[in-house]
C-alpha cells in the first residue's frame, strides 16, 4: 500500500489515474513523444529537484520532535544525489549543464513549486508530510512504467534512465517512513481532513506541470 493508498477517496482515486496515465507518460509508452518535449521534462523537472533538498530541510526545520526529526532525516538521505542522476539523463538526450543551470520554470512548475513551500510555512505538521509525499509516491509508480519505456522507445541505457529506475529503491525506503508519520496525524479527524486537501492539491498540481509540458508551445 502506497502513501496516498491510506486516504483513498473518490476523487484521489481519479486524480491518481490521471497522474498515473497522463499524456505526457502515455506518449512516452508509446514513443511518440517529442525529444524536444523530454528535453523540457528534465529541464523543469531539474528545478523541482534542485528544490527537493530545502524543502526537506524546511520540512525537518518544521517540526520539534527530536523522533519525527530523525523520520524525516531518513527520508532525505536516499534522495542525495539524485540530481547528478537527472543531470546524467538530460546529457543523453542532448542538453548540457549549461542547460539546467539556465533554466526558467514554466507556469505549471513554479504553481508546483510554490504550493509545496506554502504547505511548509503555513500548513499544520499533517499538511506538510502530506503535500510532498504525495507527489514522490505518485512519481515511484510512474517512474516503474516510463523507466523501461526511455531504454525501449528512444534507445537509451539504463544508466542513462537511472533518475527513473532509481525511484524505486527510493520508494522502498521511504514509503514505510511516511506511514509511521502518517500515523502519528491522521488519527486526529481534523488533521485527517486537512491530510486528505493536501494530497489533492498536491495531485491537481503536478497535473498542471505535466499539462504545461505537454501543452506548452
Amino acid at each position: 500500500m502506497s502513501f496516498a493508498d491510506t486516504m483513498l477517496t473518490v476523487d484521489i482515486l481519479a486524480l491518481r489515474q490521471r497522474l498515473l496515465y497522463h499524456p505526457l507518460w502515455q506518449q512516452i509508452e508509446d514513443g511518440t513523444l517529442e525529444i524536444a518535449r523530454l528535453r523540457l521534462f528534465a529541464l523543469q523537472d531539474w528545478w523541482l529537484v534542485r528544490e527537493a533538498y530545502r524543502l526537506d530541510a524546511l520540512a525537518i526545520a518544521g517540526v520539534s520532535e527530536l523522533e519525527v526529526q530523525e523520520l524525516l532525516l531518513s527520508k532525505l538521505l536516499p534522495k542525495v544525489g539524485g540530481y547528478k542522476l537527472l543531470l546524467r539523463f538530460g546529457e543523453a538526450l542532448g542538453l548540457t549543464r549549461a542547460d539546467f543551470d539556465a533554466v526558467e520554470p514554466l507556469a505549471g512548475c513554479m504553481a508546483l513549486t510554490n504550493f509545496f513551500y506554502w504547505m511548509l510555512a503555513y500548513g499544520s505538521p499533517g499538511e506538510k508530510l502530506a503535500s510532498v509525499s504525495a507527489s514522490e509516491d505518485i512519481f515511484v509508480q510512474i517512474c516503474l512504467r516510463v523507466g523501461p519505456a526511455l531504454v525501449r522507445n528512444y534507445h537509451l541505457s539504463a544508466a542513462q534512465v537511472e533518475f527513473f529506475s532509481a525511484h524505486d529503491a527510493i520508494g522502498v525506503q521511504i514509503t514505510p517512513i511516511d506511514e509511521a508519520l502518517l500515523t502519528r496525524y491522521a488519527s486526529n479527524a481534523e488533521e485527517r481532513q486537512r491530510i486528505m486537501r493536501a494530497v489533492r492539491l498536491s495531485h491537481e498540481f503536478e497535473l498542471l506541470f505535466y499539462d504545461t509540458i505537454v501543452g506548452k508551445q
